[in-house]
């Protein structure tokens, strides 16, 4: 099959990363061979996934002709208006990543309206978005909902020289922005008042979180930038829970993460969040904007070894039954198909 992926961004942001571990399953190991992939850069963002897209042999480009594939694929919100010019020449699957900050582009853009009759097929990775964030533009049964599945690497990885030994290190991964709750995390650190408790931000810096913080909180609070994968997996590894108490996702692929490497969960419980992590058995969650009781989860994660551990034992069985790579792959890549064998 001859795919066209099209995408807005090629940065390590959630749904670039999404559609390049999608697409590198679709060309490597027992995959390899069986399909042509080519990258459509839409150039609203940084290249910088392009070498990795390369080094998988899959060309990024700057211009194609959608009726030359067999099924397009367009990535996130943000190509919306390409949808409807991709689907006059080619079955065209959209799919959206995006929570409730992705619905008020569309109410920006009205142009936007009508891919979402026009789309063959959109995909979301929860019913969540379907029923409650883009349900006014939903007037025909043409999507579904493939979950996000993640596959962390498992090789041992040295201890990252940044995190300390015999402390306890709050990971918060993903873009460091106030949508996430970033600021909740710093709260609850500051709030804990113990000096033994570190926190690191991995992932890029968002303008709108630059917070001052005290000499002190210097030496414990970091602030490190985007990590490769391997680096990541590193922190994973080797900190001692994730902090998310996002005020706008999904369930993020730094929860899914956080779940197949055994690291305790700590999110709130926004949209469809719940319904991956249940209090008390694969994470705790904590209302929205309530950085007392996320206060109270890491208190409970930091004095209570035995809870992290079995939070660790069911959050790698989630993470098996529902949200592994292979399941992700298989079923979107069953969406395309089914897709491109569709009457244009």
């Amino acid at each position: 099959m001859r795919i066209l992926a099209i995408s807005g961004n090629l940065d390590f942001s959630g749904s670039s990363l999404a559609l390049y571990r999608f697409l590198k399953g679709l060309v490597t190991g027992d995959m390899a061979g069986r399909h042509e992939v080519e990258v459509l850069w839409c150039q609203l963002g940084p290249p910088s996934l392009r070498n990795a897209y390369t080094a998988l042999g899959i060309p990024v480009i700057l211009d194609a002709t959608p009726k030359s594939y067999d099924v397009v694929l367009c990535n996130s919100i943000l190509t919306g208006a390409l949808v409807q010019r991709c689907v006059a020449q080619c079955p065209t699957v959209w799919w959206i990543h995006e929570p409730c900050f992705g619905a008020d582009i569309v109410r920006q853009n009205p142009a936007m309206f009508g891919a979402f009759t026009t789309a063959t097929t959109i995909v979301f990775p929860t019913r969540w978005q379907a029923t409650n964030v883009y349900q006014e533009w939903l007037t025909r049964e043409n999507w579904t909902v493939v979950e996000n599945g993640v596959a962390v690497d498992f090789r041992p990885q040295p201890r990252p020289t940044d995190l300390f030994p015999g402390c306890f290190t709050i990971l918060q991964l993903g873009t460091v922005e106030l949508r996430k709750g970033v600021d909740l995390t710093l709260e609850a650190v500051r709030r804990l008042g113990d000096p033994r408790v570190h926190l690191v931000y991995v992932g890029p810096r968002h303008p709108n979180f630059m917070p001052e913080l005290t000499v002190e909180e210097t030496t414990r609070i970091r602030f490190l930038g985007s990590k490769s994968e391997i680096q990541v997996a590193a922190y994973l590894q080797h900190c001692d829970a994730l902090s998310c108490p996002t005020r706008d996702d999904l369930v993020a692929l730094a929860i899914l993460e956080a779940l197949q490497s055994g690291l305790a969960v700590a999110a709130s419980d926004f949209g469809a969040i719940p319904d991956t992590i249940r209090h008390d058995w694969n994470g705790l969650l904590s209302p929205v904007d309530d950085a007392v009781s996320l206060t109270d989860n890491l208190v409970r994660l930091r004095d209570d070894l035995a809870l992290r551990r079995n939070l660790a034992v069911n959050g790698r069985e989630t993470h098996r039954k529902r949200h592994s790579a292979e399941q992700h792959r298989s079923g979107l890549l069953a969406i395309l198909e089914r897709t491109a064998g569709m009457v244009k």
